[in-house]
């Protein structure tokens, strides 16, 4: 994966009223280093679909997964269901697996044994084109 670097003058933004901490402006922001904290085990993907839209992903979003990380009750995950991708949220209710939709258009799907089914990995950022 190459290096991306971004920006020259890259400050904290505010979303509120103008920061006084303009003395902690960098001169550059490296993409790679914030966004990815295991290269070897991070892939990215196109979001496809609306079914994650109330968790903040949308159709066309760049997914950030990393691969090495144990999945945990409440983590977006991508998961392998009956040989296909899926982008949902990992609910664990008594040892019982669910993948919830972040839409309540869609409904959650509870894993059982007879499922072919496996956490591929962690979304751990997403990235939303605003234009």
């Amino acid at each position: 994966m190459a290096g991306v670097n971004v920006g020259h003058g890259i400050t904290f933004i505010s979303a509120g009223f103008p920061s006084p901490a303009e003395d902690f402006t960098e001169l550059s922001i490296s993409l790679d280093k914030h966004l990815i904290q295991n290269p070897a085990a991070t892939f990215m993907a196109y979001a496809n679909g609306k079914s994650m839209v109330r968790a903040g992903i949308h159709h066309g979003d760049i997914l950030i997964i990393d691969r090495s990380l144990n999945a945990r009750n409440g983590d977006i995950i991508i998961a392998l269901l009956h040989g296909e991708f899926t982008v949902k949220q990992l609910s664990i209710i008594k040892g019982t697996f669910f993948l919830v939709p972040k839409n309540s258009q869609y409904s959650p799907v509870k894993i059982s044994d007879d499922m072919d089914f496996e956490i591929w990995g962690v979304v751990t950022y997403s990235i939303c084109k605003h234009r």
